[in-house]
């Protein structure tokens, strides 16, 4: 099916998934935005990704496509590659078995309307194209409507079209121009040529109703916001979903299946007909279309996306934002994933029998991660396991002709869910991993002259001489963020030991993966380099009174002592020293470089106390334990007793160990178990609160004062 977002096609949708999860059937719907082909094969791509052996069958609607090459296409590829039974929704009988509506009947009621309350006995019809057999069976209805009331038929009472805006254009100037009388009515064969056509017959002052009645078809919703509201037949979508339904059905099992629903469309008399009758515009108007708008504008999607520098933080801010399509109403039942081909990024196009997608997928998670899965399989492993059936959208991710995976959206026994803001955001997607990926070509290309000229050649990280070039943006960057500087130096301690006992190589090998690391770790605006043979320095930033550097320091000697542990070497300590926010405040591009070489004095200096040395392998324990199970009652008493010691030696020694009290830890764990459980749950705030140990009040302070935001801000993504 393509171009969901239209009424009529996620009617039909409605009743197709009404009608198969009655039955407790499943359902994957595959679906297109309509590039023209021959820059779009990266999104013609979803066909071949389809594997048929894992569906019993397929129904194809190729009057949702607006473009007949598309539904032409998908004709060809379902008779060359598709075994299973195929069910049409549209009037012609072949290659498929076909089902459709009445909609002779329903242009005949329209037009009997037109006959019988409004004494109208000179109508013309705009169908479509003469050779369409949709545009003749609804031309057949208005023929037969004025046989009946004794009018008689001519030619020139049909006006063959395009369902389009042109065709309608040209006749209203027919009419200004004399060169065709002006009837009693128009009936038109779909709305979108009623709509044009009253626009068309304003621009010469022609009204409608005053001076011509016009009336459409198809009852989408357009009709109904127009001015004047357009008089419109609403055809049951739903119940031609459910009737595809029920026929493939048959054609599966050799059963019959009788619907659950039966029901029929209905006229719309509305201002253009002169009915002045609006009754029907509330129901016509499914979604709360400006509060979408709003919740889209108000999320800066693109500028979002288009700021990701790496895949990790794209992804991240890509299911951040996916409430611009979610609805809350089924948020524990609706499930979005993004699957991407291993080599999305390379410059080349990759075809093969997969039309461009990688034999093994990535499915890529909230924090960077990935779980690969076959493409034979369609769904990652977390995706095909439901209790109840589902109803699963598959988007192409795709820029013209390049393949970048697809997305998956999932509800669970939700059969009207859709809406035409998830489109829009697979777009958006689309873009960002296109601007993503040429950006990340074009630092390539650039790579190897930067580092020439500014980057130390062993580790990669920014020469000590760099740092005047670096100060001025770098303060400029900070200040903007409203928040305080530092500096860390680094000093490995001892680096000639290894030299000694493993030779230069060695000595290399350890300080390309330690800078490795630093970068690594050092996700957060900071800038690394390297001050001389054993020394690195970092200029970093965090919010006031937040304790980010300390435990940046720990986290890097914690890496650091774990990678030598596994190298089974000597192991050197990582001694270290911090610039704070005041002392860095003064400096000037004259005074950095003798502000950073005295650091780097300081952290030589400053190597580990006995008593540090003597706990600090009890310590990290207490640490990992206090962040691994946030739930339990922490306490400094409960903690110094595990290495039976007074609690404010306790205190002493975890403070100059980590650079932050025992306390602020035990806070910090329960927040970030509250982040989780905000993220991945859908327990009310008090339940929340209560999990971390903490009263209602208390955690809604103690959270905003860590993070900078509520509760209920960080769960809507803000």
């Amino acid at each position: 099916m393509g171009k969901l977002y239209k009424t009529a096609n996620r009617r039909q949708l409605t009743g197709i998934l009404e009608e198969a999860f009655s039955k407790n059937i499943s359902a994957c719907i595959f679906t297109m935005q309509e590039e023209p082909l021959q820059v779009s094969f990266g999104e013609e791509s979803i066909l071949h990704m389809i594997q048929f052996s894992l569906l019993d069958g397929v129904i194809f609607v190729p009057y949702s496509f607006a473009a007949a090459e598309y539904a032409k296409e998908i004709e060809r590829f379902l008779l060359e590659n598709c075994t299973k039974p195929v069910i049409r929704i549209g009037i012609e009988p072949n290659p498929f078995v076909q089902v459709w509506y009445h909609d002779r009947s329903e242009m005949a009621e329209i037009t009997r309307h037109l006959i019988q309350q409004h004494g109208c006995r000179n109508l013309l019809c705009l169908t479509g194209p003469a050779e369409n057999p949709v545009s003749l069976e609804r031309l057949a209805g208005f023929r037969e409507a004025l046989t009946e009331a004794g009018i008689s038929y001519q030619e020139e009472n049909a006006v063959y079209g395009d369902f389009y805006i042109f065709t309608a254009q040209q006749l209203a100037q027919e009419f200004a121009d004399g060169k065709r009388p002006l009837p009693d009515a128009v009936v038109c064969a779909n709305d979108m040529m009623a709509v044009s056509l009253c626009d068309a017959l304003r621009k010469y002052n022609i009204s409608v109703p005053e001076d011509i009645l016009v009336t459409g078809y198809d009852g989408v919703l357009e009709s109904a916001l127009h001015m004047p509201a357009v008089t419109t037949y609403s055809p049951s979508w739903e119940q031609l979903g459910r009737n595809a339904v029920c026929q493939l059905y048959e054609l599966i099992t050799g059963k019959s299946l009788v619907s659950g629903k039966s029901e029929t469309g209905r006229l719309l008399c509305r201002e253009s007909c002169g009915c002045h009758n609006l009754s029907a515009l509330a129901d016509q108007i499914d979604f709360n279309y400006p509060r979408l708008e709003e919740n889209y504008i108000d999320s800066s999607l693109s500028t979002k996306l288009l700021s990701c520098t790496t895949l990790e933080g794209f992804v991240r801010t890509m299911y951040d934002l996916n409430f611009v399509f979610f609805d809350p109403e089924y948020y524990d039942r609706e499930a979005y994933a993004l699957c991407l081909c291993e080599h999305w990024n390379e410059d080349k196009h990759h075809p093969h029998q997969h039309g461009g997608y990688s034999e093994q997928m990535l499915r890529m998670h909230y924090d960077g991660s990935y779980t690969v899965f076959p493409i034979s399989a369609m769904l990652p492993p977390d995706f095909q396991n439901s209790a109840v059936p589902t109803a699963t959208f598959f988007t192409s991710i795709y820029f013209q002709n390049r393949c970048f995976g697809y997305s998956i959206l999932q509800y669970q026994n939700i059969a009207d869910s859709i809406n035409p803001y998830y489109l829009r955001f697979c777009r958006e997607i689309s873009n960002a991993l296109e601007f993503l990926r040429v950006r990340n070509m074009l630092k390539s290309l650039a790579y190897h002259d930067y580092l020439s000229q500014v980057r130390d050649t062993l580790t990669g990280l920014y020469n000590l001489n760099q740092l005047p070039y670096l100060w001025k943006d770098y303060l400029s960057d900070v200040r903007n963020r409203k928040e305080s500087c530092f500096w860390i130096a680094l000093h490995i301690a001892g680096l000639y030991r290894i030299a000694e006992n493993g030779g230069t190589l060695q000595k290399d090998k350890l300080l390309v993966a330690f800078a490795e690391y630093l970068q690594n770790t050092c996700s957060y605006h900071e800038k690394c380099l390297r001050a001389g043979e054993s020394d690195f320095l970092i200029l970093g930033s965090e919010p006031a009174s937040s304790q980010y550097h300390n435990l940046l320091i720990q986290n890097l000697r914690d890496h650091f002592e774990q990678y030598q542990r596994s190298l089974k070497q000597i192991a050197l300590p990582l001694q270290a020293a911090v610039l704070s926010d005041e002392a860095i405040q003064i400096l000037t591009e004259q005074t950095v470089t003798s502000a950073a070489a005295g650091l780097m004095t300081e952290a030589h200096n400053n190597k580990a106390t006995y008593s540090e040395q003597l706990h600090y392998k009890d310590l990290k324990i207490i640490r990992n334990q206090i962040y691994q199970n946030p739930e339990q009652e922490w306490s400094v008493s409960l903690c110094s007793q595990e290495l039976n010691i007074s609690s404010s030696y306790f205190c002493k020694i975890y403070q100059k160990a980590f650079g932050v009290t025992c306390a602020y830890d035990i806070r910090r764990s329960k927040m970030e178990h509250g982040k989780y459980l905000l993220l991945h749950t859908a327990d009310t705030l008090q339940e929340i609160s209560r999990k971390c140990g903490y009263d209602y009040s208390h955690f809604m302070r103690t959270f905003k004062k860590f993070f900078q935001m509520t509760p209920t801000e960080y769960r809507r993504g803000k």
